[in-house]
């Protein structure tokens, strides 16, 4: 299912234009995303999958944030903004699904964007998380061994009322790991940082909606990378519109996906197996071959 037909930014004139007789107007000595791309880009013509490929400083990021910010998406994690940036993104243009029709298709409100910085803020929440849990079990088990070395009666309102007699009923009836259960919420599995974000991806993506994707390879090994690949190829096929950023070999070899070259000038459509990063793969193994 496709959401969002095309995207394109300002171009090169218009932005020299800006800079040239309206920037002054704005406090700020910082451009950005004003000068990024120092090559024309074409309209990025969306498919299901659409690759945006580029090395460090490519622009493959600045091109995401472009699009969250145009179509108003859910995110977690700050990201990298001047007050330029919205000046910018109201000068990018896109089409939805339905819109040259005059009919556009609202984008689901499960889209989102997903970026590194979020997977690594879910895994550390979920640290804390388990940490206040972990401290919260302690208080219990705590409070059930004082609970079982002391006696209460039931009209002592100085020892804590009703509530309290409950409490202390409870401890002398329940085992130490019941009565803990009952009142602390266990502690939430962990798992290695390459599982969890594999784990974040595969329960943040659903079967609709548009999902921008920010270096989702990160923390991952090239066995998850590979199941990451199966996991949003079928995505696509169930009905979700996938717009990644990425200059891993492996998530590039995703068949059905339209790849952008952002480091090719000018910024061309080019297949996988002729991308500069898989190519230093090949030949670095190639020269090593023996070994294998």
């Amino acid at each position: 299912m496709i959401y969002l037909e095309s995207f394109s930014i300002p171009t090169l004139d218009e932005e020299e234009q800006f800079l040239n007789y309206k920037a002054h107007e704005f406090c700020s000595q910082q451009y950005y995303p004003f000068q990024v791309f120092d090559s024309p880009l074409p309209t990025i013509q969306m498919q299901n999958i659409t690759i945006l490929y580029g090395g460090n400083g490519s622009g493959k990021t600045t091109l995401l944030n472009l699009m969250a910010e145009k179509l108003k998406l859910p995110r977690c994690s700050p990201y990298n903004r001047t007050p330029l940036f919205d000046v910018y993104a109201d000068m990018c243009s896109m089409q939805l699904a339905g819109e040259k029709d005059g009919y556009p298709e609202p984008i689901p409100y499960e889209s989102r964007f997903i970026g590194s910085d979020d997977v690594f803020e879910h895994i550390l929440n979920l640290r804390e998380e388990n940490d206040a849990r972990h401290l919260a079990a302690e208080r219990a088990a705590h409070q059930w061994g004082r609970e079982n070395t002391q006696r209460m009666r039931l009209d002592s309102r100085a020892q804590g009322g009703f509530d309290a007699f409950l409490n202390h009923m409870e401890a002398r009836r329940s085992s130490r790991g019941r009565f803990v259960r009952h009142r602390v919420q266990e502690a939430r599995r962990e798992y290695s940082n390459g599982e969890s974000a594999f784990i974040y991806f595969t329960e943040a993506i659903a079967e609709r909606g548009l999902y921008l994707l920010d270096e989702p390879e990160n923390s991952l090994s090239p066995n998850l990378q590979l199941d990451l690949v199966k996991f949003l190829s079928s995505s696509a096929v169930c009905g979700a519109q996938l717009v990644i950023a990425t200059h891993s070999p492996l998530l590039l070899s995703i068949p059905e996906a339209k790849i952008y070259d952002l480091d090719h000038r000018p910024v061309a459509i080019r297949p996988w197996y002729e991308l500069e990063n898989v190519r230093l793969l090949h030949d670095f193994f190639y020269r090593h071959h023996d070994l294998f």
